[in-house]
Formats: C-alpha cells, structure tokens, sequence
C-alpha cells in the first residue's frame, strides 16, 4: 500500500496557469525575470479559442538593430604637401600620389588666365598698388603677382606662389567662376579687387557662355531687357556704360563690371567721349 506523506496530497503553489502566460508579461523562472516576447502560431489559435485572448498584440520586437558604423572625418590639412596627399595617407597604409586629371591637362596645358586688381584693405600706401592674379585653369591653381609701379615703395614681383588657394567666402579651392571683372577675392588675408582682364581671358570666358554667364552677351541683353523702352536706349548714339548701370539700379538690376564690359563688347560704339554701348543694337532696333 501507498503510505501518505505529508504534503503529497497538497498542491504545489505558485504554478503558472495558461491564463498566466501572456506575451508581453514577465515570469519568475529560478530566480530570473524572464520576458515572453512572441509565441508560435499554435500558441496564438489556442489562446484565440479558448480565451479569445490575441498574444501577437502585445509582441515585442527583439531583433538585432543593423550595426551603425562611424564614419570618422580626416584630420584637417597640416599645410605640408597638397591636400590630396594628406588625405590618401589617412585611407591608406601603403600611399600613392593622387591621380591627376589627365583630360583637364591635355586640353588646359598652358593657358594662364590674368585679371588686373588692387588692393583694397584702406591702407592709404597700398592704395597705388597694382597686381595681376592668375589662374591656371589645368590645375586650377592660382598665383598672385605684384606690378612695378614708379615711386610706390614697393618691389614688384611674386607675392604670392601659384597653388591652389582655398576661397575664405566658399570654403572651396578658387574654381575660375570666382574671377570676374568687378569681385573682390581674398588671397593671404588681402582683399582684392579685379578691375580688368586681358584679351584672351576675356575670350576664354566668352568662348564659354554656359559657364560664365557674365560673359555671355545674350544672357548679359537679357538682364536689362527692361530697359527696352527707355528712351536712353533707343538712342543710336549710345550710352555709357556708368550709365547703363545706373539705369539698370533703378530698374532693381545691379549689373557686375564684367557684364558691362561683355556689353561694350559685343554692342559697344567709339564716340568723342569714349566708347559707349548702344542700345538699339542690343535689342535690335
């Protein structure tokens, strides 16, 4: 026979029920708090019909994030070398010299690009001084050098050793869409101001009016296409170019020196008094 002992015939307490069992809930197992995140779809119809309780309401999502990698930025430029160089020595163990645009030499070799400018920093001694800054389009490099002029105190000759020179305004290394006639750059903390070009870089850029607009004679007619009916401008003997810019100002244009200067060129007239631009040719008249 079964001997009794005591407690064989009381039920364990704390036992988990069905309706103890709930996604979602936490449960004690030996010490450890355990969370139920999911069940399997036999669990989820058996609790449907018997309870008419849905366990996939309250599912959580346990999956594996995907892994974020940092990207780290490179150190900034030590000023040693060019700044390609500096950089393929942060992505690589073993560097190699940056490659350079070949295309861009072939078709650009040679051509140096010269603006005149002055300085305009309000020394009343740097006001007399002239300077030509050149660019290089084959490698977008750009030199500064200063021009002789009599009983200035100052030496002529390079001020500034052709490289590529970041522009303080963009952030970026001097592009050629950064020289115009009428901008001031600022090249070794000095501010200057182009006043002029040459022939040929005025022809340079003329030969490329979809990026250089400014000298693009259509697109330059366009922007005064509101001086139309100007009675100024219907005058066959042409105005001057300060005044073309005035009228333009009233009409809330304001005209850049280059764009002018593309007007003058294409529409211009030599008179008594200077060359001046005339109207009706612009607008065929």
């Amino acid at each position: 026979s079964v001997q009794a002992y005591p407690g064989m015939l009381v039920s364990d307490g704390g036992l988990y029920l069905p309706e103890d069992l709930r996604v979602g809930d936490t449960i004690n197992v030996w010490g450890r708090q355990v969370v139920l995140y999911d069940c399997d779809d036999f669990t989820q119809s058996f609790y449907e019909e018997w309870s008419g309780h849905d366990q996939r309401a309250a599912r959580i999502d346990v999956s594996d994030k995907p892994i974020k990698h940092l990207k780290l930025s490179p150190p900034p430029h030590n000023g040693i070398g060019t700044e390609e160089d500096s950089l393929i020595n942060c992505k690589m163990i073993s560097p190699i010299p940056a490659k350079p645009d070949v295309a861009k030499l072939m078709v650009m070799s040679g051509e140096n690009l010269r603006f005149e400018a002055k300085m305009i920093n309000g020394e009343p001694e740097d006001e007399c001084r002239r300077f030509v800054v050149a660019f290089f389009p084959d490698t977008d490099r750009i030199g500064v050098y200063e021009i002789q002029v009599r009983n200035s105190g100052h030496i002529g000759g390079k001020f500034r050793e052709k490289a590529r020179i970041k522009n303080p305004d963009t952030g970026k290394y001097f592009e050629l869409k950064d020289l115009y006639v009428g901008k001031t750059v600022n090249i070794c903390s000095q501010p200057f101001y182009v006043i002029k070009a040459d022939e040929h870089c005025l022809q340079f850029l003329e030969a490329r009016p979809d990026e250089f607009p400014w000298a693009d004679p259509a697109a330059c007619a366009d922007r005064i296409a509101m001086l139309k009916d100007e009675e100024e401008m219907k005058d066959h003997e042409g105005v001057s170019p300060g005044r073309l810019k005035e009228l333009a100002e009233q009409h809330g244009v304001e005209l850049l020196d280059h764009e002018v200067i593309t007007l003058l060129r294409a529409f211009g007239l030599d008179s008594a008094n200077g060359p001046v631009i005339c109207g009706p040719r612009i607008f065929g008249q």
